[in-house]
């Protein structure tokens, strides 16, 4: 009995490479090619939406602070000497 001749080479020597390799690498740069798409997505979506709501919060926010705040009392005036 005979042994095939692949069996003997694999023996002494690393089995050859497959496309199986390659399919992972592409695999792998498409998969980091998703995250970057949707990480630049959720900026410009953030973005977007920081343009919408500032007005509103910095319409709550001097609201907020003319609530909390009391004027300083307005100096004493001399009459005018225009008053009649």
């Amino acid at each position: 009995m005979t042994w095939p001749q692949w069996l003997f080479e694999l023996e002494h020597s690393p089995p050859p490479r497959h496309p199986v390799d390659g399919r992972a690498a592409l695999r792998t740069l498409l998969a980091v090619l998703v995250v970057g798409t949707l990480v630049v997505a959720v900026g410009v979506l953030a973005w977007h939406a920081g343009r919408w709501a500032a007005p509103t919060l910095v319409r709550w926010q001097t609201d907020w602070a003319d609530e909390r705040s009391q004027a300083p009392p307005l100096p004493e005036m001399p009459d005018s000497p225009f008053a009649r």
